[in-house]
């Protein structure tokens, strides 16, 4: 086979059914890629290979430690210095608020 003579990127014309196209989107979202990304992963796969995608994210936001860290450090570089063991205590309280203001709306 010839080495084609090419340098810039192919383009592949696709036709799909709104159905299709929309299940593609949805995947693509849950991912956090593009649909054209997710098209292009799974027609370069290897035969029998599954296609290499980032996993799916979680559709629910981030809960439990990790907001708890984050909010910590956030405070800490406010106010450096602040002991991580004082500032537990009022930053689980903030969240526990703002958790329950969510919750009642």
């Amino acid at each position: 086979m010839t080495k084609p003579n090419r340098s810039l990127p192919v383009r592949v014309d696709l036709r799909l059914s709104p159905e299709e196209r929309d299940r593609l989107t949805v995947e693509a979202k849950e991912r956090g890629i593009a649909r054209q990304e997710l098209i292009r992963s799974r027609v370069l796969a290897t035969d029998g290979a599954p296609p290499v995608l980032p996993r799916k994210r979680p559709l629910f936001r981030h809960s439990g430690r990790e907001t708890i860290d984050r909010a910590i450090r956030a405070v800490q570089r406010v106010y450096p210095g602040m002991p991580t063991q004082r500032l537990e205590p009022i930053v689980c309280s903030v969240i526990c608020a703002i958790a329950a203001e969510d919750a009642q709306r």
